[in-house]
């Protein structure tokens, strides 16, 4: 499946050029830069990107022309307005409006714009019972999307599960029996080579990291930390989702 498509117009000393690229480091996608007014409205054209970023200074009455379009003709196209300051949408075609870079704040509103499915399948597979516990009774009653829960006490029951009914998003530990994570990763990327998968560990080596790399480049959130959060996690698996669609 080919990568989603991000253009970001914004000048190379702008603060969202590097923050938006950091930010989608960890999910399948292509981002694409452009530097001048010109050269946007051409990778615009050229590429017909599944979401874009642009600053004031890039939005030519081309340019907005041609994103008008794209959003009447396809409703799964996303664009964002980028401030230096107070956010404003510039014309109703954005879809929100963001003001310096700020991780939570951005994720926050960024997600809630998202074409995600009605329901999320999320599969945990943790051999400690409490995570997949925890994880469904946050989620549960959640709406726009709601979440239906699965889970599994190893890879290899994993494996069984997925192959009888495909998550949308796989929570995945690193430390069980049977078969640890890094076997089931390594599994999962051979026969759903696009299923997006989150590593959730509580403590994890060099080694064993360097192992799931050998087969992708899954997001590594660490049980306890603030990234692994239940809210924090919830954004994520949406965010994974949202690429992996």
């Amino acid at each position: 499946m080919a990568r989603k498509k991000i253009a970001v117009f914004a000048a190379a000393a702008s603060a969202w050029t590097s923050f938006l690229e950091k930010y989608f480091s960890d999910v399948p996608a292509r981002v694409l830069f452009s530097r001048d007014r010109n050269s946007a409205f051409t990778l615009f054209s050229k590429e017909l990107p599944s979401m874009v970023f642009t600053a004031p200074g890039y939005l030519s009455l081309p340019l907005l022309q041609k994103i008008r379009v794209q959003t009447q003709t396809d409703r799964n196209f996303r664009c964002y307005f980028l401030a230096e300051g107070p956010a404003a949408k510039p014309d109703p075609v954005f879809r929100a409006g963001f003001s310096l870079p700020d991780s939570a704040g951005f994720e926050k509103k960024w997600i809630e714009t998202l074409p995600l499915p009605d329901i999320i399948k999320l599969l945990v597979v943790d051999d400690e019972g409490e995570i997949a516990a925890t994880v469904r009774d946050y989620l549960d009653g959640k709406t726009r999307p709601a979440f239906e829960v699965m889970s599994a006490a190893n890879g290899s029951e994993a494996l069984d599960r997925m192959a009888r009914t495909r998550p949308d998003a796989v929570l995945l530990d690193i430390k069980m029996p049977v078969m640890d994570g890094r076997e089931c990763y390594a599994e999962i990327r051979r026969r759903w080579p696009d299923l997006p998968v989150i590593v959730f560990f509580d403590s994890v080596s060099g080694e064993e990291l360097a192992d799931i790399r050998r087969h992708g480049n899954p997001p590594v959130v660490e049980k306890g930390g603030h990234s692994g959060s239940m809210p924090a996690l919830t954004a994520l698996i949406k965010k994974t989702v949202y690429f992996g669609v």
